[in-house]
C-alpha cells in the first residue's frame, strides 16, 4: 500500500490548460481553458460584424490529423441553399453544407482539404455567398491576411 502511494505521488499530475487568445493580423489562434486531463481543442476564426451584431465567422479546426473547414451565418438566411465559398477570383465551390442553427447563428461546414488550406493560406481574400429572401445572394469578404502564420500555429498545438 505505501508503495502504490509512493508511485502515484511520483506521477505528473494532468493540469489545466488556461485559454489561449493570439491574433495573427485578421485572424485569431483560439483555444478554450479545459479542466485538468481534458484535452484543448483548438481553433483559428476571423469573425465579422455588422452594427455589433455577427455577420459571418469563418474558423479552422483541428481534430486529431483532419481540419475542418466552418463558418457561422446570421439567422434568417436561407437554409435550402448551400453555400459558396470562392477564394480570390478562383472557382468557387458550395460545399459547405448547413448542419445547424442555434440562438447564435446557423452553422455549416467541410472538410478542409490540402488543396483549399494551400489557397486560403496563398490568397487574399475569400468571399462566402449566403442567400437572403427569395434567394437574394449576400456576399460578405473575409481578408486572409494572417492566415497562413494562424494555421502554422494551430499545427503546432497539441
Amino acid at each position: 500500500m505505501a508503495m502504490a502511494a509512493i508511485i502515484c505521488a511520483a506521477a505528473p499530475a494532468a493540469h489545466a490548460a488556461d485559454e489561449v487568445r493570439v491574433d495573427y493580423d485578421n485572424w485569431q489562434l483560439f483555444c478554450p481553458a479545459t479542466k485538468a486531463g481534458a484535452a484543448q481543442e483548438c481553433e483559428i476564426h476571423q469573425l465579422l460584424a455588422n452594427k455589433g451584431q455577427l455577420a459571418a465567422g469563418m474558423y479552422v479546426a483541428k481534430r486529431g490529423s483532419v481540419k475542418m473547414l466552418a463558418v457561422r451565418t446570421p439567422l434568417g438566411v436561407a437554409l435550402n441553399k448551400n453555400l459558396m465559398l470562392q477564394i480570390g477570383s478562383g472557382i468557387g465551390t458550395d460545399a459547405l453544407t448547413f448542419m445547424r442553427c442555434d440562438t447564435g447563428g446557423c452553422i455549416a461546414h467541410m472538410l478542409a482539404t490540402e488543396p483549399l488550406l494551400n489557397s486560403l493560406r496563398s490568397g487574399t481574400e475569400v468571399t462566402l455567398t449566403m442567400y437572403g429572401d427569395s434567394n437574394t445572394p449576400l456576399p460578405v469578404k473575409f481578408d486572409l491576411k494572417g492566415f497562413a502564420a494562424a494555421e502554422k500555429a494551430l499545427n503546432e498545438r497539441k
